[in-house]
């Protein structure tokens, strides 16, 4: 399985998440940034379909994507999975809460990567369950 990162989350945080996922190779699930196999400010309309070829699943602070229907289209008609992390309202989480986030939800995204997809799934702050979209 394949979690890509998308250009919302630092390349370094997947990195960290890389490193972690190296030390189970038997599960074969790997992590990706977005830019490194589509570049840099390349448009969701061309990296969506791009991660959907190769049956990944996405990790996006970009909550618009569910709210702009021809993107959230998008995302279903090319059968990928989407997990959002909303950033709390009128603060933002600093790097170390979004790792902090982020891991530990780790279990949940990995198990539903491997459900069929399309599917979305909302990470709200402070809140200590998924909610599926």
């Amino acid at each position: 399985m394949r979690i890509y990162f998308d250009e919302n989350f630092s390349i370094h945080l997947k990195n960290g998440f890389e490193a972690f996922q190296r030390g189970r190779p038997s599960e074969e699930f790997y992590v990706i940034h977005v830019t490194e196999e589509f570049g840099r400010g390349c448009p969701d309309e061309i990296w969506i379909p791009g991660v959907a070829q190769k049956h990944g699943c996405v990790i996006t602070q970009d909550t618009n994507i569910n709210r702009r229907k021809y993107q959230w289209e998008l995302c279903k008609k090319n059968k990928v999975g989407m997990f959002f992390f909303k950033q709390p309202n009128k603060r933002y989480f600093d790097y170390w809460q979004w790792v902090s986030r982020v891991f530990k939800f780790w279990d949940h995204i990995k198990l539903t990567s491997m459900n069929p997809k399309p599917f979305g799934f909302a990470y709200h702050p402070f809140n200590n369950k998924p909610v599926e979209l």
